[in-house]
């Protein structure tokens, strides 16, 4: 096992960054059913609204994880190499970054709420209820930024439990105050799709009040209000634009792809919209642990860089990739054993559920190939310096083969929804298999400037 997984200290390491992630995911799973669930007693249009309309704040959260996930790479090597002043730089620069993108997409969401919806459905129905959800919703964008940032860039430095602290109070918020307004409960006024918007709102504002109170008690990295002025060397702002400009950008394109996605299903019929809001729940219980053990690679392999340990680096990627088919497969498994009990949370039509049992089959074999890429693109390579081939890779696999594919077996074709949800997700498979070729060679390592 040894020789396989790693020895007692890799699994330690790993275990202590995956762990907070994994149970982080299991109360937004948890909170993200309820509120799928509670949106759900409104009917099919309602919660279609709500998963279009989640669409265009799902762009705004992936430009700033690539931020993050950038500042996270640099970070994770200038620690690893005993320099926490370079990681609390990257925390500042990536917060004043993060609050430009805040008032840019609040503006955009606020002032065009119907017009971002008609990109992705045709359905009035749908247009005007997810325009009055996104138009409310906009004001979380606010708050979004620091959060995000500090918690994934301060994993680096080994502050593993913020982001379960703050997801904790910020997700008991959001059921609270959504049952609370969707509901018009304790008197307030029933405010259906409105009130779901409002709910989050308020959770996003717990999220950075608990945060900045997280960020303020931290003795591991120190970070204090006045040193938000902190500005990068040179050198770290060369590797951050040469690193986290094909970052955001594989982040972006990852959300550009769902948002195709969309364009596309939300062209296919309603049905196929309220299936996959509960697909997606199901997809997300069976993937948990998967992207805490990606960032737990990210950030452990830039500490074996950053200390100059290659050949450590190499048997490091060798036990992920190990692991990353394991919970793939073990994904796979528990995608098809409680399905039959998410779905049965749901109100929905016949036919939304009938569609919801072909896609959930898709799933099953989505999910491994979803492990397996996570871990070695995002994880492996993106830590070893390699953020540019990764998004290469990404930018190719979306727009020449996924995007085609789904709109050719969806709009052309009109198969069958199981084909729908396999063709827009093949990019998976051949990610996984470029990225196992890319580790076996070699040469994937790239050391930044954190001397």
């Amino acid at each position: 096992m040894k020789k396989i997984f790693g020895d007692m200290e890799f699994i330690r390491r790993l275990v202590l960054i995956a762990l907070p992630i994994g149970l982080q995911s299991v109360i937004q799973l948890l909170v993200n059913l309820i509120d799928t669930v509670m949106v759900g007693t409104l009917g099919d249009i309602a919660l279609s609204s709500v998963n279009i309309a989640s669409q265009f704040p799902f762009l705004y959260m992936t430009l700033i994880m690539g931020i993050a996930n950038a500042g996270l790479i640099i970070a994770s090597q200038a620690f690893g190499n005993g320099r926490p002043d370079k990681v609390k730089a990257m925390l500042s620069f990536c917060f004043r970054l993060g609050l430009i993108i805040n008032v840019i997409f609040f503006c955009v969401s606020y002032l065009f709420p119907e017009t971002i919806i008609s990109i992705y459905t045709d359905s009035a129905g749908i247009i005007e209820t997810g325009g009055t959800y996104l138009k409310i919703f906009s004001f979380a964008m606010l708050f979004q930024s620091i959060p995000l940032s500090a918690v994934i860039i301060l994993r680096s430095a080994g502050v593993n439990r913020l982001g379960f602290t703050s997801s904790l109070f910020a997700c008991a918020a959001n059921v609270f105050f959504n049952w609370v307004f969707i509901f018009g409960n304790l008197g307030a006024p029933r405010l259906g799709v409105a009130g779901a918007a409002l709910g989050t709102v308020l959770a996003r504002a717990t999220e950075l009040i608990v945060v900045v109170i997280g960020i303020a008690i931290d003795r591991k990295l120190g970070w204090k209000l006045k040193d938000i002025t902190l500005r990068l060397d040179k050198g770290a702002f060369s590797d951050f634009i040469r690193i986290g400009t094909p970052s955001i950008i594989s982040e972006v394109t990852g959300n550009l792809n769902v948002s195709a996605a969309a364009m596309i299903t939300g062209r296919v019929s309603e049905y196929y919209i309220a299936a996959n809001s509960i697909v997606h729940n199901i997809w997300t219980i069976s993937s948990l642990f998967m992207f805490g053990v990606a960032m737990g690679a990210n950030v452990i392999i830039g500490h074996v860089i950053g200390a100059n340990e290659m050949k450590k680096a190499d048997e490091y990627a060798s036990y992920f990739i190990n692991i990353a088919a394991l919970i793939g497969l073990c994904g796979a498994i528990l995608t098809q054993l409680i399905a039959p009990l998410i779905t049965s949370f749901f109100n929905v039509s016949p036919q939304a559920l009938e569609t919801a049992a072909k896609l959930t089959r898709a799933a099953g074999i989505a999910v491994f190939f979803l492990a397996m890429q996570q871990v070695l693109t995002k994880g492996i390579l993106r830590g070893g310096g390699q953020a540019a081939a990764v998004t290469r890779v990404d930018l190719l696999s979306c727009w020449l083969v996924n995007i085609p594919a789904g709109f050719i077996v969806a709009l052309v074709l009109k198969l069958d929804p199981f084909w729908i949800y396999l063709s827009l997700r093949i990019d998976y498979l051949i990610k996984t298999v470029w990225a196992l070729y890319r580790i076996k060679k070699t040469d994937w390592i790239i050391r930044l400037n954190v001397d």
